[in-house]
């Protein structure tokens, strides 16, 4: 890197050259030396990042974290307004709602008593004598239409003919965005919910007879999402939300790694940096929905009853952005726990150290280990992404690159680890806490031979965790004053 200013803050240099460290999570050199282990290495030599590229580095991330909460949203209404399987199903958890059910089978009876003379149907039904008493029938009869309709709306018969209607309707949005063709040319530009069936469905329940359908407005049976007129506006927010759902996803990760090729010097820090940013994008978008739900819900209507309907009918709706800010979240926690790893924490050299055998001597193992550890999480599928071929493709990937990053750090931090030391430095431990008596006072009272021989015991002792570092030290200074 050119000579730059330094910006005075410690934090650091990568302790392998950049040439094994590609644009990911690589140490940083600690500030003090670990009480086990060999010595962290230190800064000298190397150049800080310069404050001007740090708050370049920082105003890139800023940026492109701007551009994820977008694309959260982006996504979101991509997968549910342009995925009929997707709209499908929310629509059918919407029918399973007992809130969202009884506002529709409301809706439905006073679309059925307002377009259908049902006393009239009654009427025709009855002999003479009775006709009279169609009218007071026809009102009783409503309140337990509701219930009957509520009813029927549970079953899976209709429950499949709403998930059909509502696919069918997704099915003629997608088709208008792409252009217009299809069933588009029959619906005249216009998406509508084909109702009818279920309001046939509806009538048998109530005893009426089937051709009672064809008594309804066809602006009631095929309830009219947007009209012809709107044909523009909808195609053209249709391909913004697609395009800023595929090209976000693919510029994000591309401009976070730029902010890490960028941050040389400072890189492990930076990818800690946008982890800690992708946690704030994707509560942000979990805020969003509670947001979302309060808003839609006021600003729709103000009758206290149809609330609870509306604000189920947002909730489930809005229930892919939690599942896409939640998976923004958990990527973004394990490239925290990364970073840190990779970090100079005490806890995290000291198991970097215990697996560097393993990691340098058996490459075939550690990557068949990583690519288990994968499958496993491929199986759980914990995020959408993990279940889709592209994610797949991109987190192997990238698991492939750490590992190889990790066994290059690691090798380059720890030459001297060996297998067994770990083990033994544990076992050393514990006989030092049971037995406090020996210290480092004693160690060279116990040892034998030339003092060279003895700093070599010494020195063991440290490496296997019998001695801490102040330890070693004192006792070294004693030895060399005796």
């Amino acid at each position: 890197m050119e000579s730059e200013q330094s910006n005075g803050q410690p934090d650091g240099s990568d302790p392998a050259p950049d040439a094994a460290a590609p644009a990911a999570a690589v140490s940083e050199p600690a500030t003090d030396a670990p009480a086990t282990g060999t010595p962290a290495p230190t800064d000298q030599g190397k150049r800080a990042i310069s404050r001007r590229r740090l708050i370049a580095v920082n105003s890139l991330v800023a940026l492109t974290t701007l551009l994820l909460v977008v694309g959260i949203f982006s996504i979101w209404a991509n997968r549910l307004l342009f995925s009929p399987d997707n709209w499908s199903n929310t629509s059918s958890q919407l029918l399973e709602n007992a809130e969202v059910r009884s506002a529709t089978a409301n809706y439905l009876v006073d679309q059925l008593y307002a377009n259908v003379n049902v006393a009239g149907v009654i009427r025709s039904g009855l002999p003479t004598r009775l006709q009279p008493l169609a009218a007071p029938a026809a009102g009783a009869l409503r309140g337990a239409a509701v219930q009957a309709v509520e009813l029927a709306l549970t079953r899976p018969r209709i429950q499949s003919l709403w998930a059909r209607a509502n696919r069918a309707a997704d099915q003629t949005l997608i088709a208008i965005v792409n252009g217009g063709k299809g069933p588009v040319g029959v619906n005249k530009g216009a998406v509508s919910l084909n109702l009818a069936a279920i309001i046939g469905q509806v009538a048998a329940q109530l005893g009426l007879p089937a051709s009672i359908t064809a008594k309804i407005p066809p602006n009631i049976a095929h309830l009219t999402v947007f009209k012809s007129n709107q044909l523009k506006l909808v195609q053209d927010l249709g391909n913004a939300i697609r395009g800023l759902a595929l090209w976000l996803t693919i510029a994000v990760p591309l401009l976070y790694g730029l902010a890490i090729l960028l941050a040389k010097g400072h890189r492990r820090r930076t990818l800690m940096t946008i982890g800690f940013a992708g946690v704030l994008a994707g509560l942000i978008g979990i805020i969003g929905r509670s947001v979302l739900e309060s808003q839609i819900t006021s600003s729709l209507t103000n009758d206290d009853a149809l609330r609870p309907a509306i604000r189920a009918t947002v909730g489930i709706g809005t229930a892919l952005l939690s599942q896409v800010s939640g998976a923004v979240v958990a990527v973004a926690a394990v490239i925290v726990a990364a970073a840190w790893f990779a970090g100079p924490a005490q806890i995290a050299r000291s198991v970097r150290r215990a697996i560097t055998p393993f990691l340098r001597d058996r490459p075939v193992a550690t990557y068949a280990t990583a690519v288990g550890v994968l499958l496993l999480i491929f199986i759980w599928d914990p995020i959408p992404a993990t279940g889709k071929l592209a994610g797949i493709i991109v987190f192997t990937l990238l698991a492939l690159l750490g590992t190889e990053i990790l066994r290059r750090q690691a090798t380059l931090e720890f030459p001297d680890a060996r297998a067994g030391q770990a083990t033994a430095a544990i076992r050393a431990r514990f006989r030092s806490i049971r037995a406090p008596d020996i210290d480092a006072e004693r160690v060279p009272q116990a040892a034998s031979g030339s003092i060279a021989e003895q700093l070599t015991q010494l020195a063991e002792l440290r490496d296997h965790g019998a001695l801490t570092a102040d330890e070693y030290e004192t006792a070294k200074s004693q030895l060399l004053h005796v």
